[in-house]
């Protein structure tokens, strides 16, 4: 098991191929597709006659596990919404991203409009309180209308030397769970001109040990949650044929649809707690990558932020550090006093005077 990831491999895919195959056998064995009830003791009855169906359901759930293991990442990616090399979910891509980008401009318009009302001109009691419910009723609007807009990731605006706008990128991706990561990736590093995509690998370590593990975690809970949710997905559809049943049975597509949208649901939110952690990291280790990298440390922010820029360039790119790095010094650690191979410092022989002690 430690070869296989440890800890990690028996949470993030373990569980969710468990509850899969388990769900599966039980459909199989049970007779639910054929029309038949379900008798817990008549279904533990035929396991109990025949083990080869646990010996199947317990090597199909490491099988899949296994599986599954190489393939964790492209299954988050999947459910960020990163389709370009899916045949069919690629041309629904642009679909989605633009209906993303409609509620994001519908949510700015609201809170670009939004308007106190004014204080009542009137000492009558009724049209003060009126004009009371109308403001907290345009304060909720507005509120609602703001967290619309911070769920999503902030467009970029490429400008040339005299300020003149080249490039728009909106940076939105066809999934919540994607906009969401991506917002915290580009709040993260964007501040101080750092590019979380390319310089993570570089950032984390010189992360603390009790950042690193909540990091850790964090990325745990996301890949179990987005597995979880493939995983009721997956039961859903291998559920379809009882719906024609016709019975209280009928309803378990319509259980597993609603199971993957809750996982899904707090993907997302794991997301954003996540998108914290990583601007922790950003704040309190990026001078010690810096350090790391052996880079002279920025005493200003503008100084940072150009060190920065080149940097993340330079990092996602083929080019060599003169091109992009010519303009930073570097700054060498002072070198350690020499030890012995038995741990204790080794004295410098003093000089010869050519006496002897005596």
């Amino acid at each position: 098991m430690k070869a296989l990831g440890g800890a990690r491999f028996s949470l993030v895919n373990l569980v969710p191929a468990t509850i899969l195959v388990g769900f599966l056998t039980l459909l199989a064995v049970s007779g639910l597709y054929a029309g038949d009830d379900l008798n817990l003791g008549e279904t533990t009855k035929k396991l109990g006659a025949n083990p080869g169906w646990a010996l199947v359901a317990v090597f199909g759930v490491f099988v899949l596990a296994v599986l599954l293991r190489p393939f964790q990442a492209a299954l988050v990616q999947l459910l960020e919404g990163y389709w370009e090399r899916w045949p069919v979910l690629n041309h629904v891509s642009a679909l989605a991203i633009e209906r993303h980008r409609r509620a994001r401009h519908t949510a700015e318009i609201v809170v670009d409009a939004y308007r106190e009302p004014g204080p009542s001109a009137t000492s009558a009691l009724h049209e003060v309180a009126q004009a009371q419910r109308l403001r907290r009723r345009a304060t909720a609007i507005k509120m609602r209308a703001q967290v619309t807009v911070d769920r999503y990731p902030k467009p970029l605006w490429e400008k040339s030397q005299n300020g003149r706008i080249v490039g728009y990128d909106d940076r939105l991706l066809p999934t919540l769970l994607g906009n969401a990561l991506r917002d915290g990736e580009d709040n993260a590093g964007q501040r101080y001109g750092l590019s979380i995509q390319v310089v993570a690998p570089r950032l984390y370590p010189s992360l603390s040990p009790k950042l690193d593990a909540a990091i850790t975690q964090s990325l745990d809970l996301l890949d179990t949650t987005a597995a979880m949710c493939v995983s009721f997905a997956v039961a859903a559809v291998s559920s379809l044929p009882l719906i024609g049943r016709w019975d209280p049975w009928s309803f378990t597509p319509l259980a597993a649809v609603v199971l993957s949208v809750l996982a899904y649901r707090g993907a997302v939110r794991i997301a954003r707690g996540h998108a914290r952690l990583l601007a922790t990291a950003c704040d309190l280790h990026r001078f010690d990558m810096l350090a790391a990298l052996h880079y002279e440390l920025p005493t200003t922010p503008q100084y940072e932020r150009q060190l920065n820029l080149g940097l993340s360039k330079f990092l996602d790119s083929h080019g060599t550090a003169v091109d992009y790095m010519g303009a930073f010094n570097y700054v060498h650690p002072e070198p350690t006093t020499s030890l012995s191979h038995s741990g204790t410092e080794r004295a410098e022989p003093e000089p010869d005077g050519g006496g002897s002690a005596g």
